[in-house]
């Protein structure tokens, strides 16, 4: 009998966030798509952004932060649910 191999951090943090991991998708597949377009940071202008949602609950409504925003915004303790 094979041995079961343990998830990857990516696969257990996509089991333990469901809801996070299908804004994640929608997202992807709106941009690929031409629904949403890239925008550069809402703070600093940076064209290099990640999709940030603050309700996952909206997966269209999201926020472009440069990477180095989107972790201050989530260290500043926006702990609603929402990263």
């Amino acid at each position: 009998m094979a041995e079961k191999k343990k998830p990857t951090r990516q696969q257990a943090w996509r089991k333990r966030h469901p809801k996070r991991y299908l804004a994640h998708l929608t997202v992807q597949n709106a941009m690929r798509l031409g629904v949403i377009k890239r925008q550069p940071c809402e703070v600093c202008g940076n064209p290099k952004t990640d999709a940030h949602h603050d309700d996952y609950d909206r997966p269209y409504d999201v926020r472009f932060l440069c990477r180095r925003h989107h972790k201050q915004h989530h260290s500043k303790g926006a702990k609603n649910g929402a990263g």
